[in-house]
């Protein structure tokens, strides 16, 4: 069969490593950015993963859709919510009610797969810890047996990213991301002989679990940087670009083709920067012991220690509240809320400040009344902060939410955001102060041994706020590098597809790379339901998976 709209997902696939890897390692991705038009896609903000593919995958912004996290946070407390908490359809959703025939396939927090009438959905992983998808991750679902006796388990992390530190880990990934390509790749192209489609779209996540592993060994200028595997990021990228050859040959001819990736990488320094330290530093937190540290490091060595599957299965069995409540507990812990007017997650890919808030928080003391001015006085304290390893300014930009984002959800979303300067290039290092060592203070140096880091602490790679787009096909001209953003790139799709985007989308249609004609439009469909699923599988999962 075909494609007549292929769309491949490139997790953290990096305009700059593409261009310094080059023609005669990339062939089919520098071949199709010539044939069409492309851009370094600037993602939403975080650029973060289920973000900014949530606002591909549905057109709207994070202030719409309400996914900015793998959690939501209430008071103390965050519970692992991933894409359930989407609160607006895909395009796949749209299209199918348009009795349009659609495959989306492994995008990440699209669980439950929402119930395509003409399609197949195949739902990404929905927690940190998932390890394997099961029958209620597949629509429908009788296609989870076919691809299980087919190919086997579908697993989303049978590298295990938090076995990095053992010996050996890091020379052995880039075979095993490649083996996984491969394997993919085998899964797409069945999928595609299966049906006439008119939008098919499929995942890769190996560009960005290589970029956050293996930088230290791709990058010589790196600070953290390890010789003995110079080509280890290079394998992965040239088993992707084998994979976007073969899908496109197999997709069939005449065939409109987007690859997007949702955030870029680049490397991370060795400047640690504890932020609710440096909040109680200028005055607006307050550090008290409450066992933060100590389960930081339980949560830590625990998940270390067990196997994927039985990480999986115990955050699985561990109820409604454990997950979040360990979660939480490792967050915010060692925080005196008392005593705090200003907080932080700490998350290393979204920095961001909660207020305490009066009549909001459980122990609240800022009174709403208030807000604007703490907003003023942490844009004053934080403008000010310098490096102490170099002088040089920390903070580049601190917003608001109203700022950054429109629309029903934007409460989700932290009180304030941040965006910190590069470290002569590299990125600073966000990490809990729960986990800190003894006597630290808001900034510290890694050690040599923490340089390739594993997943749940500072890697060597990190995120970067542009992205790719390729766009190529019959109705693209091949205009070169052009400006797009996020909700651009799903615009544009469906434009060429003759059909317009819905009223509360974000992006706007690049109008100077699609040519006229094409798919004839359709007459807009009724908005579709969103995903439910059997309901008593659906709260079953969502209750073992702690996020009811």
């Amino acid at each position: 069969m075909s494609a007549r709209h292929l769309v491949i997902g490139l997790d953290g696939a990096d305009v700059d490593v593409i261009d310094g890897l080059g023609e005669a390692a990339l062939p089919a991705l520098v071949a199709l950015r010539r044939r069409g038009a492309w851009a370094r896609l600037e993602s939403v903000t975080p650029p973060a993963t289920l973000p900014n593919w949530t606002t591909f995958l549905t057109g709207v912004d994070p202030g719409r859709h309400g996914v900015f996290d793998f959690t939501l946070r209430e008071g103390y407390r965050v519970a692992f919510t991933a894409g359930t908490v989407r609160a607006a359809p895909t395009i796949a959703a749209r299209l199918d009610a348009m009795g349009r025939r659609c495959a989306c396939v492994g995008f990440p927090g699209t669980w439950p797969p929402e119930r395509l009438a003409h399609g197949v959905f195949v739902s990404g992983w929905d927690s940190p810890v998932a390890f394997e998808a099961d029958r209620s991750f597949v629509h429908p679902p009788s296609l989870h047996a076919e691809l299980r006796a087919r190919f086997g388990p579908l697993r989303f992390d049978d590298v295990d990213e938090l076995a990095a530190e053992r010996e050996g880990w890091h020379l052995r990934l880039p075979g095993r991301l490649a083996e996984r390509i491969a394997h993919k790749t085998e899964v797409a192209r069945w999928l595609l002989d299966r049906d006439a489609w008119d939008l098919f779209a499929f995942y890769f996540g190996e560009s960005d679990t290589a970029a956050h592993h293996l930088w230290a060994f791709h990058d010589p200028a790196s600070p953290r940087h390890r010789p003995g595997a110079p080509d280890a990021l290079r394998t992965v990228y040239r088993a992707l670009d084998r994979a976007v050859a073969e899908l496109v040959a197999a997709a069939g001819e005449g065939t409109e083709l987007t690859i997007v990736s949702d955030h870029g990488s680049g490397g991370a320094g060795t400047t640690v920067l504890y932020l609710n330290r440096l909040l109680e530093r200028l005055g607006f937190a307050a550090l008290a012991d409450r066992g933060g540290r100590a389960l930081a490091v339980v949560k830590d060595r625990a998940l270390g220690a067990l196997p994927p599957r039985a990480r999986q299965a115990a955050f699985t069995l561990a109820g409604r509240a454990l997950p979040g409540l360990v979660e939480s507990r490792a967050r915010f812990g060692g925080l005196d809320f008392a005593r705090t007017r200003a907080f932080s997650d700490e998350l290393n890919y979204f920095p961001a400040i909660h207020f305490n808030v009066r009549g909001r928080e459980p122990e609240g003391i800022v009174a709403p009344a208030d807000v604007p001015a703490l907003t003023e006085a942490l844009r004053a304290a934080l403008g000010a902060v310098r490096d102490p390893f170099t002088g040089a300014p920390v903070f580049r930009r601190v917003l608001s939410r109203d700022e950054l984002y429109d629309g029903p959800h934007v409460a989700r979303a932290p009180d304030l955001v941040l965006e910190l300067h590069l470290d002569r290039g590299y990125s600073y290092n966000l990490m809990p102060s729960g986990g800190a060592p003894a006597g630290t203070g808001p900034w510290r140096r890694l050690a040599p041994e923490e340089h390739l880091g594993k997943k749940g602490r500072s890697l060597p790679g990190s995120h970067r706020p542009r992205g790719l787009l390729v766009a190529a096909g019959p109705r693209v001209r091949p205009v070169g590098e052009v400006r797009a953003r996020m909700a651009d790139a799903t615009a544009t799709l469906l434009a060429r597809m003759g059909v317009a985007p819905a009223p509360e989308m974000a992006g706007r249609v690049l109008r100077e790379a699609v040519a006229r004609g094409g798919d004839a439009p359709l007459a807009s469909a009724p908005q579709p339901a969103l995903a439910e699923g059997a309901p008593a599988q659906l709260e079953a999962r969502l209750r073992a998976l702690g996020y009811l």
